[in-house]
């Protein structure tokens, strides 16, 4: 249970880093860059979300991961501050 409360951690951290890394690009670069296309280029994955409405009760599911490669990066900066951390 530990283990995975790290492993959790260190991909929060590490999308925290990346969208970090994307919104300091997106200031010091140009709008229509290269920088911004390549970093911001994203993946969208997961379960769209669906209203679900019983006439009394509304509520709506869905979790929805958007994955780019600056978040990617960062993850991988997260695991590797974890990793010295841990030593």
């Amino acid at each position: 249970m530990k283990t995975l409360f790290h492993i959790i951690v260190v991909i929060v951290t590490g999308t925290l880093i990346g969208t970090t890394i994307t919104k300091i690009g997106s200031i010091a670069f140009s709008q229509n860059g290269t920088f911004n296309s390549i970093m911001s280029t994203a993946i969208n994955t997961g379960l769209n979300p669906t209203t679900i409405d019983l006439g009394v009760l509304q509520f709506t599911l869905g979790l929805v991961f958007k994955f780019n490669i600056a978040t990617l990066l960062g993850i991988f900066i997260s695991a590797l501050i974890y990793k010295q951390l841990i030593k």
